[in-house]
């Protein structure tokens, strides 16, 4: 399976925070200072959920983040990129769902999640409706890495590989479009004091339109 790409490092060993009072909204001085000390010493964030009303698009966040996300390191936060491509609805047994899935992991520095771990899971997924209405992911059928990914990738997308070859394969625009989107979600559910993002060797990138 594909587990690296290009504007990924798989671990980034040293942690720096570079707060400013600046960076916490409508904060005094000494609140600022409150939040940054708890922030160094715990560098924790909350679990990532689902933050909008797509439902098959939230079985398969959870999916990512559960199953994919268990192999590789921890850090504060993992938060998923669901891009999906064609659905298969099904009224008695599985639902098929093909996209470009991702799982990536951030680090909080100051106002900005960093990104230091990550990789893309292309493939099918295959959902089972659940009693609420919702679904649940049984599993995911992803495209295999190396010689044999050309050829993996035409049997799992099937009459979808042409489609996802030429938009979403390798589809910067589209990926990144989706990231924000999902990663704002997450903030702003939260109520987090995050304004950024960022890869290693790259500039951050702003959340939310000033």
């Amino acid at each position: 399976m594909k587990m690296s790409v290009k504007f990924l490092v798989a671990m980034v060993a040293v942690v720096s925070f570079g707060y400013a009072a600046g960076n916490f909204k409508q904060l005094g001085s000494s609140e600022g200072e409150s939040l940054v000390e708890s922030a160094v010493e715990s560098s924790r964030l909350p679990a990532y959920s689902y933050a909008g009303n797509d439902s098959i698009e939230a079985a398969i966040s959870a999916y990512i983040v559960d199953e994919f996300g268990k192999h590789y390191a921890k850090s504060d936060v993992t938060i998923p990129i669901v891009n999906i491509l064609a659905v298969k609805p099904a009224k008695f047994g599985e639902t098929l769902v093909w996209g470009s899935f991702w799982v990536l992991n951030y680090e909080l520095r100051g106002n900005t999640l960093f990104c230091v771990s990550g990789g893309e899971y292309p493939g099918v997924a295959h959902l089972k409706k659940t009693g609420d209405g919702g679904y649940v992911v049984k599993r995911v059928d992803v495209v295999e890495d190396g010689s044999r990914y050309v050829k993996s990738a035409k049997k799992i997308f099937g009459k979808h590989y042409d489609d996802w070859e030429k938009n979403m394969s390798g589809n910067e625009t589209l990926r990144e479009s989706k990231r924000a989107e999902m990663i704002g979600d997450y903030v702003k559910a939260n109520d987090l004091f995050v304004t950024m993002y960022q890869d290693y060797g790259w500039d951050a990138k702003q959340l939310f339109a000033k």
